[in-house]
Formats: C-alpha cells, sequence, structure tokens
C-alpha cells in the first residue's frame, strides 16, 4: 500500500509575515540595547523604543492569529471551511469549482464531502503566499483524493473554462485580494457565468467593508436581477462564529457569505 505523507495546508498568515515582525522586533531591541555603549539622540532612542513596541506587540498578535488559523493549531481555518460547506445548496453530484484554492485545503474538503465530486481548484499562487500548485496535488495525495482533484494556475478574473462547465462553485477570502481594475460586481459575474444553470455557489468574502465592495446590497441585487435565481446571505462572524480579538480593522471584519442558486 502507498505511503502518504502528511498534508501541508500552510496558514492564512504567511511564515513570510511573521520572519518580518520577528526580524523588526530583533533588530529594534538589539539597536536600543546598544543605546547603553552610545551616546545617541534621545529621539533617536524614543523612535527605536516604539518600533520595538509596535512589532513585539505585532510578533505577537500574529503568531496568536497563526496558531488560531492552523489545521494543527485552533483549528478556525476548518470551521471555516466547514461553514462553506453547510451553506452550498448541492448534492454533490458533478463538477466543483473552487476559486482561489491556496493550499487545496477546501477543494479537497469538498471532494471529500461530496465522493461522488470532481473538483478543480484554480489560483494565481503569487509569491505573497507559501501556496504552489505542486503543494496542492501532494495534499490531495496525502488525503487519497487526487484522482478527483485537479488545480490549475488561473486568474480569478479571467477564469479559463467554457460557459455553465461547473455544478457548484465555491470560493473563500479571495475576491478582495484580487485586484486588477476591474469591479466586484465583474469578479462574482465571471465565477457564476461558468455555474451551469441551476447550479449552487457558495461564495466568502469581506462583503461588509465599504471599502473592498461599496454599496453590496445594491450589488446584490443587480446579481438577483440577471445573474442568479436565488441568493442569500449570512454574517460569517456570527455563524462560525470568529473570535472578536480576530476582528480588528484591516483583518476579519465584515465577513459573510453569499449563497445560493444559478
Amino acid at each position: 500500500m502507498k505511503d502518504y505523507m502528511t498534508p501541508d495546508y500552510g496558514n492564512w498568515v504567511p511564515k513570510k509575515l511573521l520572519v518580518l515582525f520577528y526580524l523588526m522586533t530583533l533588530v529594534s531591541a538589539v539597536l536600543l540595547g546598544l543605546t547603553v555603549f552610545y551616546a545617541w539622540p534621545m529621539s533617536f532612542i524614543m523612535i527605536l523604543a516604539v518600533v520595538l513596541c509596535v512589532s513585539l506587540f505585532f510578533s505577537c498578535y500574529m503568531t496568536a492569529f497563526h496558531h488560531a488559523f492552523s489545521f494543527c493549531g485552533g483549528g478556525m481555518m476548518g470551521k471555516v471551511h466547514e461553514f462553506v460547506l453547510s451553506t452550498l445548496p448541492w448534492d454533490g453530484r458533478g463538477r466543483l469549482l473552487d476559486v482561489g484554492c491556496g493550499a487545496g485545503a477546501l477543494t479537497i474538503r469538498c471532494a471529500k464531502h461530496f465522493p461522488q465530486s470532481h473538483c478543480t481548484g484554480i489560483d494565481y499562487w503569487g509569491i505573497k503566499w507559501d501556496y504552489s500548485q505542486r503543494m496542492c496535488i501532494r495534499n490531495a495525495e496525502a488525503e487519497q483524493v487526487a484522482d478527483r482533484c485537479t488545480f490549475y494556475q488561473g486568474d480569478a478574473n479571467h477564469l479559463d473554462f467554457e460557459d455553465e462547465s461547473f455544478d457548484a462553485v465555491v470560493s473563500n477570502f479571495v475576491y478582495h485580494e484580487v485586484n486588477d481594475g476591474r469591479s466586484k460586481e465583474e469578479l462574482l459575474r465571471e465565477t457564476l457565468r461558468v455555474l451551469k444553470r441551476g447550479g449552487s455557489f457558495a461564495l466568502q468574502d469581506l462583503y461588509g467593508q465599504k471599502s473592498v465592495y461599496g454599496d453590496f446590497q445594491a450589488l446584490v441585487e443587480h446579481l438577483r436581477k440577471d445573474a442568479v435565481t436565488e441568493i442569500h446571505y449570512a454574517d460569517s462572524c456570527r455563524e462560525i462564529p470568529i473570535p472578536k480579538w480576530m476582528q480588528v480593522p484591516g483583518m476579519l471584519t465584515g465577513v459573510g457569505i453569499i449563497y445560493g442558486k444559478k
């Protein structure tokens, strides 16, 4: 029997970001320590002290965030994925697309949850994240669903699939990261374009952040008018629930999910 490796899904908080904060803390602490031997201006010493306090705070905060979202730590991301699946009105027969699959965690969870499905994940896999296509493939092999999972590099704004190619589509915390000049409504419509008529969708993102989505209610009404037959919204922060200490500006505020049928 084949010896399967342990899956590695990475983390929503990249290790690169943690290393950056750790380095800032270390460098500022060393420089502040050198003030014992060097008569540096008080203004410079004060700046170093502020930098040390700020970098130390973010090092601790982001480390806690990293642990909370780790699949082998707090397991928050697993709970988020379970919520996405719980809102997806689909019988699990056919083809599913995961837009922005990262390390393949949600794609693979869908494949395991829906044993009669074939699940496809697409992602841009930029240098900002610790994910890759190879990582997705290895994780699918580790979870023994590689025969029902396929991963492609792609752009969420221009999906390389024909109209109505999939029976279901999901996405998790992706659309706010996609920036190429197109509106978020156009981005959502591109996802819905590849969904079959009558197909199911569950798309989670930071819909409550006006700086990202503007008038979200108007956007939903536009989709309801000519893109979908059924659409619902749920406040993810209440339903999962996401701890209050994680809901800070620029992080997990305004998290919600739209789901329904095309």
